[in-house]
């Protein structure tokens, strides 16, 4: 930028050594074409600047995102670990109101206030089952 800038000053001072008369109507359009392009100048010092700082702030989120990675996942992390999740404590419910069917954990139960994801009714399991499924053993729901 700063080479168009120094253009543009020389250009400046080329029509001021002219002693061109600024009130013919050639004189008005280079005066005119000359400030056009000074306010053209400051206007691309300024997008460079932004930008830079915009650079200067991605490479710091960047930084920081590498530093949240390393930080979840520790190099002793493997690939057969990532999913891992205990399937015994997890069933398939299916809602008595839509017949959505969706995955939970039983302990969701336990206050009574479970709602369908899809539909938004309230459901709890019924005693009979709530009681079995609180034991290891349990066949009344379908696990996963």
């Amino acid at each position: 930028m700063k080479y168009i800038n120094e253009k543009v000053a020389y250009t400046k001072g080329l029509v001021d050594g002219l002693e061109l008369d600024q009130a013919s109507n050639e004189g008005k359009v280079l005066v005119q074409v000359l400030d056009i392009l000074e306010d053209i100048v400051d206007a691309l010092d300024g997008i460079t600047e932004a930008q830079e700082e915009l650079e200067e702030y991605v490479e710091m989120v960047d930084d920081d995102l590498s530093d949240l990675e390393e930080f979840i996942l520790d190099e002793d992390f493997s690939d057969d670990d990532e999913f891992d999740f205990d399937e015994e404590d997890y069933y398939e419910i299916i809602c008595p109101e839509c017949g959505n069917i969706y995955i939970t954990e039983f302990e969701s139960f336990e206050n009574n206030t479970v709602a369908c994801p899809d539909c938004g009714a309230p459901f709890k399991l019924n005693e009979e089952v709530a009681s079995c499924c609180g034991e290891d053993g349990c066949d009344c729901h379908q696990e996963i």
